[in-house]
């Protein structure tokens, strides 16, 4: 069993921009991470209801997950994360990028190769990120460089940086998993439908309980080689049940059922990943083993 070998923690480097007059160097403000999952809880009661015989109808509670989405919300002229607009400070967008980084896996390098995205240019930067398929690791890194007319103190007395004319401010995203997070994809997976047939991600009926109750079982293992073999188990079961194509028909059971895995929906290497993930986190695994 190949184990996820965690990349290096995502460094924020400190940008030193050069001096072209007294008083215009100045570092990075460089705001606290912030972590994104690839589902969150969603509407249990929505529009839809099931029909429940002599019963009548009830409410569906269908939709118990939805994909996670970092959407980046920069407001008028990047004042959401200007730190001089709340300081009612005027100021120029000098520039704006964002640099997607992607870790290297050892399980399904193919289809999550590492690599990175780089988007410059004020209006060129992509604010709108889906992350049902991203992997743990994964960081978006925004960079906004601005000016001042006049000498800003950007980040307050006390503060490293000096009142400058020049200035950048970074945020950072970083992709997270978990058990609870795991339980949740699967139920995502088990929603979301797999070509026109609307076949499940996962189609096979019978496997998705068992599934959440091995997730059940590494989560109450009380020592870390119990859940390295519970992992382990996990991933064995999920592997035995990748499937390259939507099965024909949306039949719950039997032949051609399983967990989808192809370029366009890797949920298979997905659940992979996150689970190699979370044992690392959780002292099952260790790098390298």
């Amino acid at each position: 069993m190949k184990k996820y070998v965690l990349p290096l923690a995502a460094v924020l480097l400190v940008v030193s921009l050069p001096a072209f007059a007294a008083r215009t160097a100045t570092v990075a403000l460089t705001h606290p991470e912030m972590i994104v999952y690839q589902v969150y809880p969603g509407d249990s009661f929505g529009s839809e209801v099931a029909f429940a015989g002599y019963e009548g109808t009830i409410p569906a509670d269908l939709i118990t997950v939805v994909p996670g989405i970092l959407s980046i919300v920069p407001g008028n002229n990047w004042e959401n994360y200007v730190q001089a607009a709340r300081d009612s400070q005027p100021y120029t967008i000098k520039n704006v990028a964002i640099v997607k980084t992607t870790p290297e896996l050892n399980q399904c390098a193919d289809l999550f190769p590492a690599k990175v995205v780089s988007l410059g240019g004020t209006p060129n930067v992509r604010l709108w990120w889906p992350l049902m398929y991203e992997v743990p690791g994964t960081t978006w890194k925004l960079t906004i460089l601005f000016g001042t007319s006049t000498p800003y103190d950007d980040d307050g007395p006390g503060g490293p940086n000096p009142p400058s004319y020049v200035h950048t401010e970074e945020w950072v995203w970083r992709m997270e998993a978990s058990l609870d997070k795991i339980e949740q994809l699967l139920a995502l997976f088990h929603e979301v439908p797999f070509g026109t047939d609307e076949v499940p991600l996962i189609s096979d009926e019978d496997l998705l309980p068992v599934l959440l109750a091995k997730v059940d079982a590494i989560r109450n293992a009380t020592q870390p080689l119990d859940a390295e073999i519970l992992i382990g188990d996990f991933e064995m079961e999920v592997m035995d049940a990748c499937i390259p194509v939507s099965p024909r028909y949306p039949n719950p059971t039997g032949s051609g059922t399983g967990i989808a895995n192809s370029s366009e929906n890797p949920a298979c290497c997905k659940l992979l990943v996150d689970a190699e993930y979370v044992g690392y986190l959780l002292g099952a695994l260790q790098p390298g083993k």
